[in-house]
């Protein structure tokens, strides 16, 4: 029974980490790149599709709640959708894209524990699919709500999301070869 215990407590962790990664580098992302909205929740950069891919990479389905927590927040309370449908779709679209991108790579690549077998080319492919996946999911649920495409704020998403989860993973490889403690050496010379 400890043992569950320390997986449950592990699990809502991984929730928690995904949940205010994901806050920070929305409100990081406004802050900075406010200037690149093509509209309203719309960003030609969105760097929380980095923390959406890293998230369900690392934390699987427990980061998929994460995001999917942080966008029914941000959702209902910060950009106030008058259409609580629209709210609602939104948050399982920006979760459910990554996920699915990410069980996709997980059988296409035989990911192991670690993920294993996990490429520089797999990871950008991941990242592409998964900058597309989430995008399509949003707009092919506006498609069944009104019967319409807005085909700018797709591409706009689709653009925003894979340049967001490019500088995401450009910055976590980075401090990732900076805190590498077998690098120590490396480092000194």
């Amino acid at each position: 029974m400890p043992h569950l215990k320390q997986q449950a407590a592990r699990q809502l962790g991984h929730v928690g980490i995904t949940t205010i990664a994901f806050l920070g580098l929305n409100w990081l992302n406004e802050l900075v790149f406010i200037q690149f909205e093509q509209s309203s929740g719309i960003n030609w950069v969105f760097l929380p599709a980095g923390i959406r891919l890293l998230a369900t990479l690392l934390f699987g389905f427990a980061g998929f709640v994460g995001l999917l927590l942080a966008g029914f927040y941000l959702n209902f309370h910060h950009f106030a959708f008058q259409d609580e449908a629209r709210a609602v779709y939104g948050a399982v679209a920006g979760a459910g894209g990554p996920y699915l991108a990410y069980l996709f790579a997980k059988h296409w690549f035989d990911l192991g524990p670690r993920l294993g077998n996990l490429t520089a080319g797999r990871l950008l492919f991941t990242g592409v699919l998964c900058g597309i996946m989430s995008p399509a999911f949003h707009h092919a649920f506006m498609w069944v709500q009104t019967g319409l495409v807005d085909w700018t704020a797709l591409a706009a998403m689709i653009t925003g999301d894979i340049v967001g989860i490019l500088i995401v993973l450009t910055l976590a490889k980075g401090l990732i070869t900076l805190t590498d403690p077998r690098d120590v050496d490396a480092h000194l010379r």
